[in-house]
């Protein structure tokens, strides 16, 4: 890891509820929730920070969120004008540096690697500047890498601007760490390692052996070590997966009942595979039980591939062996890719694929229903 490296991390506070609240005088001290209609089980997309206080939070359930703030104000949201906003943050960026790489709709990093002056002083100017352009507080984290400095921008929020160095995480919880997500948090609680200070004194070879091939790079940010780049405006990373997923409108257990819907987003992600030239090997199925538990499952494919029927096989082949209960969510995704055009060729190529391609061109010109599975037509018709 280069030492004089300086990132920044540019994180908006609570962007879909701050944007919708532009203007808005008369909610600006109430609980606002960014959502879906609460009576078709959606989750709230986002709040502000006075309906966190009451334990709100994106992913939530509409309905336990009203439970929690009943007087709350839902909104519907617009995602055309959190575009709008978006291209107006990453103006205001870019008139710092084209070393911006956006990494979502509301978060990017910046590389300011060889300019002068003191990083957290360049913080403050670009928080400012953003706020001039829009009326929309960020926070800004810095730090020598990309990891502290989304550690950094966490920490300090909302409307603050900080620096993180690799000693100043010591007794931040193990959980802060990128790639530490709940599941993985109590399996080290398990051991007793409840702090990043603790995460250190274990040996790679340890790591490994409680959390698989993981390990070893949470071995390396543990100590605050993270050599990714900050690319240029406009560099596109490949995708880490791609996949879609249907929530039921009442919870359902019989494979009679989601097959149709998990065969229509195998053909979505199929289709997405297909149009951004995309194979993989790793199918995911998930699915989320009637308690919101979240359930994955994965299957290594032999050969890459892209092609709908080919998913749906590895898919419903999971959920057959392994859904024994209700259920309120399923969902696919599809990892680990390589890039179409340099595929090894196989001896015996998937049969589906000119079939694909032809309903790719009509789906294209008349909509995705145009031509469907027969396994999904009781999705497209909307019976669950």
């Amino acid at each position: 890891m280069e030492p004089d490296r300086r990132i920044l991390h540019v994180d908006m506070d609570a962007y879909f509820a701050s944007v919708e609240l532009l203007g808005r005088e008369e909610l600006q001290n109430r609980p606002v929730i960014v959502g879906g209609d609460p009576g078709f089980r959606s989750v709230v997309t986002s709040c502000n920070y006075i309906a966190r206080k009451y334990g709100v939070h994106a992913g939530m359930p509409m309905t336990r969120a009203l439970n929690l703030i009943p007087g709350a104000v839902v909104l519907s949201g617009s995602f055309a004008r959190y575009k709008t906003y978006s291209t107006r943050i990453l103006k205001v960026l870019l008139s710092f540096t084209p070393m911006v790489q956006p990494t979502s709709i509301d978060e990017a990093f910046m590389d300011l690697t060889g300019t002068s002056g003191g990083i957290v002083e360049k913080a403050l100017e670009i928080q400012k500047a953003v706020y001039e352009a829009t009326s929309l507080w960020c926070t800004v984290g810095c730090g020598p890498n990309r990891l502290l400095a989304k550690m950094a921008s966490n920490f300090y929020k909302p409307k603050g601007a900080g620096l993180l160095m690799p000693d100043d995480i010591v007794d931040f919880p193990a959980g802060a760490i990128w790639g530490i997500g709940p599941g993985t948090a109590a399996k080290l609680e398990m051991f007793g390692i409840n702090t990043i200070g603790k995460l250190r004194s274990l040996s790679r070879g340890l790591l490994k052996s409680i959390l698989g091939t993981g390990g070893e790079e949470i071995f390396r940010y543990a100590r605050g070590i993270d050599d990714r780049p900050v690319r240029f405006f406009g560099y596109t990373e490949p995708p880490k997966s791609m996949g879609h997923e249907h929530t039921f409108t009442r919870d359902v257990s019989l494979p009679s009942e989601y097959m149709p819907a998990l065969a229509a987003v195998c053909q979505k992600t199929g289709f997405r595979l297909r149009e951004g030239k995309w194979l993989g090997s790793v199918v995911t199925l998930k699915y989320r039980l009637r308690n919101m538990k979240r359930v994955t499952r994965r299957r290594i494919l032999a050969v890459p591939t892209d092609q709908d029927q080919t998913i749906l096989t590895a898919a419903e082949d999971m959920a057959r062996q392994h859904i024994q209960e209700p259920i309120r969510l399923i969902g696919v995704s599809v990892s680990h890719f390589v890039p179409s055009e340099n595929a090894q060729l196989s001896f015996f190529p998937e049969r589906t694929v000119e079939l694909n391609r032809v309903a790719d061109r009509v789906r294209k010109r008349y909509g995705e229903k145009a031509v469907v599975s027969a396994r999904s037509l009781e999705y497209i018709q909307g019976k669950y």
